[in-house]
């Protein structure tokens, strides 16, 4: 018996201890500006996602959170938390997100809070290149707000505080893999404050 327990007891000091050093090499993933890119508002990550060139960290990062990632030439992930002038998004505010079409094949815009869409009850998280509306000249235009909106509208529900958003760009051309720093990306302006 005495065996058995100190087997256990060994087990669970070593899951331990293998928890505090996977939580102590994530803190770097988080904090540390590595392999990013900056256009304007948006980031994403120079290697890729899901590449094998990327960080083993990063990689576990992606795990963690998202599950997986794909290569920069399947997909480039572009994210930011803040409007246009820089302020900080938050579901007290409408946005209105003016784009047009990336060198991608397809493209999609996301709301995330903390990881997760945010509840509504549309079931409405995101736009794509396939079911956004279009403005006369092929440009398109979406609004993020709690208050119901004309055109193509994501609601935030309930929610309140800050949200990410998301824009995917999958099958991108060699433009947007080559220059990403100078790729034309959606603009975010805070319409109002209700």
């Amino acid at each position: 018996m005495t065996i058995f327990l100190t087997i256990v007891y060994s087990l669970l000091a070593a899951t331990g201890i293998a928890y505090l050093e996977f939580r102590y090499k994530m803190r770097p993933a988080r904090l540390a500006n590595y392999d990013i890119i900056s256009n304007g508002i948006w980031t994403t990550n120079r290697r890729g996602e899901g590449s094998a060139e990327a960080l083993r960290i990063h990689r576990a990062r992606i795990a963690r959170y998202t599950g997986f990632g794909m290569n920069r030439t399947e997909a480039i992930y572009w994210g930011t938390s803040v409007d246009s002038s820089g302020e900080q998004l938050d579901c007290s505010n409408i946005y209105r997100i003016d784009g047009v079409d990336p060198d991608t094949r397809w493209w999609c815009m996301t709301v995330y809070q903390d990881q997760f869409f945010i509840p509504n009850r549309f079931d409405r998280y995101s736009y794509s290149k396939t079911d956004v509306q279009r403005n006369s000249d092929d440009s398109w235009t979406i609004r993020i707000s709690a208050k119901k909106q004309s055109g193509s509208w994501i609601p935030l529900g309930n929610a309140t505080g800050p949200f990410h958003l998301t824009f995917r760009c999958y099958n991108p051309g060699d433009s947007m893999i080559e220059q990403s720093e100078a790729a034309q990306l959606p603009a975010i302006i805070k319409e109002e404050t209700p």
